[in-house]
Parts: C-alpha cells; sequence; structure tokens
C-alpha cells in the first residue's frame, strides 16, 4: 500500500494487461505499435503513424531524445517520411533510404515529418537481442501502456516511474546537447532506483504482467 505523499510525487493509474495484445495504442491514439518477428526470428516492431492525428501532425508521436547505451537500433521505413535526430544531426528517410542505424550511445529521437502527406508506417528493431535489461519488446510495452494509462486516468506520468521503466532498457533521456553517459547513467540511476524504486515504491505494473 502507497502513502499518500508517494500516490502525489508517483501517482499510480489502473494499469491495463496488455501482454498478450499483438498490438497497443499510444496516448491520444496518434499511433499503432504492432510487435512480431522477422525472417531470422527477431522481434521487431512495426509504427504506424496516423497523418490526421494533430498529435502526428505537430511532430509530438515519437519520443524525447534518449540513448541507448547497450544497443543498436535500425530503422526501416516502409511508408510516408520519418524524421530523425541523430547527435545533432537532423535526417529525412523514406523507404529509398534503406536500413537506418543509430549505434548504441547514439543521442536521437524520430517522429513522422512534416512533409507527410500520408501514414508514416516503419519497422524498428535493436540488437542485439536478448540482453538483460535492454530495449526490448517489454519496454515498450511498459513505458507505452503506462503513458496511455496516465492519459485515460487524466494523471501526468511520474518522471521517476518512467526514468525506473527507462533505466531498466538500458535507456537513458538526454539534452539537447552532449553529456558523458557516465553522468547521464549515475543520474538517472539514482532517479530511478534511489526515488522511483526506494523511496516512491516498485515499479507500476500491468502492460506486460
Amino acid at each position: 500500500m502507497a502513502w499518500g505523499w508517494q500516490l502525489w510525487l508517483s501517482p499510480r493509474p489502473p494499469r491495463s494487461v496488455i501482454a498478450s495484445d499483438s498490438y497497443i495504442m499510444s496516448p491520444y491514439d496518434g499511433a499503432r505499435f504492432e510487435f512480431f518477428k522477422d525472417e531470422q526470428g527477431q522481434w521487431a516492431v512495426r509504427e504506424i503513424h496516423y497523418i490526421d492525428n494533430p498529435w502526428v501532425k505537430d511532430g509530438h508521436s515519437g519520443p524525447p531524445l534518449h540513448i541507448h547505451w547497450k544497443q543498436t537500433e535500425y530503422f526501416q521505413v516502409e511508408q510516408g517520411v520519418i524524421g530523425i535526430h541523430k547527435n545533432g544531426k537532423q535526417l529525412k528517410i523514406t523507404k529509398d533510404d534503406g536500413i537506418v542505424t543509430v549505434p548504441a550511445g547514439t543521442r536521437h529521437k524520430f517522429w513522422s515529418h512534416e512533409s507527410n502527406q500520408e501514414d508514416l508506417i516503419f519497422k524498428v528493431w535493436a540488437e542485439p537481442q536478448g540482453l538483460d535489461n535492454s530495449f526490448d519488446e517489454k519496454f515498450i510495452r511498459n513505458l507505452i501502456g503506462y503513458q496511455r494509462d496516465c492519459y485515460k486516468a487524466n494523471m501526468q506520468p511520474s518522471i521517476f516511474q518512467l526514468a525506473l521503466i527507462s533505466y531498466d532498457s538500458a535507456t537513458l533521456a538526454t539534452p539537447p546537447f552532449w553529456v558523458p553517459i557516465w553522468l547521464l547513467s549515475v543520474v538517472q540511476y539514482v532517479m530511478a532506483y534511489w526515488v522511483g524504486g526506494c523511496l516512491l515504491g516498485p515499479k507500476v505494473g500491468g502492460a506486460s504482467e
């Protein structure tokens, strides 16, 4: 049972059980995440960002700047145009560009590019797979599921819970300027485990249980 001050610092919305769902929706219904295994048996996600959704049109359908410190992330566009910020460089990617690689440790984010005239559809995955505490399907289900449940309950997601979910999956939020990964890791470790885990209680559950 959580204390009142814990709920104030880290609201806990009713959690949706979505572990068996083949896809999940983002907050505001702007994007759909379809989970599947490719020809090599590796997990991947097909994201569909709906052009008619205002959240997508305004460029808010992707995550904020972040770093995966264990894995390389790959993007392959199937329809439309994706914008990718990669270590300060802005990329405009279509299916003609093939697979785009974002090496481990790269500061990056992505969104539906403002030039889109149709839904953006792309495949994304990370390698190596099968690591403990890595960017994987469970991470996406927990992160997006928690944000959507907060939205449905009219609550602001807790930055400490977001840090805990992300740090558990070797993912760090980052400012738009260069900061050493070790420093980002120390700060977010404290936010995630000392504050989010120890002080405020365990990680919110439900999305991947």
